[in-house]
């Protein structure tokens, strides 16, 4: 396991940092990002993760953690804590190899199968997506927030 791109405690990155840190994998950061903005009017939270990690966006929601994102050296990973409750349904999802691989060799801890991420493509980053709406359903009604799109 890489360690992050962001290791100087004593400095936050800035959003914009977080996002040229992913370097070519730029667009399916944003694909994530921009898909929590407007579905959910969530903006990540910079955290500092420890020493090895360094800095990571949280994305939460009602107090829960729905994501991590841990931005490398032209590269980023998702950490996605898949609980018992969904455990089942995540099984059942359709999943790429590599991300179906991590759900089913996690270890189960009993808050539930923490999955590291490997996010290098469009598709895993949908599967991701999928992950986090089986945690928390995307809210009925638009969101009227930063990132919002509103029908006319």
């Amino acid at each position: 396991m890489a360690g992050g791109s962001f290791l100087d405690r004593t400095v936050a990155p800035s959003m914009a940092a977080f996002a040229s840190a992913v370097g070519d994998r730029r667009a399916v950061w944003d694909r994530i990002v921009g898909h929590l903005a407007t579905v959910y009017g969530l903006q990540g939270e910079p955290l500092f993760y420890g020493r090895d990690a360094g800095w990571v966006l949280r994305y939460r929601r009602s107090g829960r953690t729905l994501l991590v994102l841990l931005p490398e050296a032209g590269a980023f990973r998702a950490l996605v804590v898949v609980g018992p409750s969904i455990a089942e349904a995540a099984a059942a999802l359709p999943l790429e190899l590599g991300v179906r691989a991590a759900l089913e060799h996690a270890h189960a801890y009993p808050d539930g199968r923490w999955i590291w991420i490997d996010v290098a493509s469009e598709a895993v980053a949908d599967d991701v997506v999928r992950l986090v709406e089986l945690k928390s359903p995307p809210p009925r009604r638009p969101r009227r927030g930063p990132g919002a799109i509103l029908a006319s």
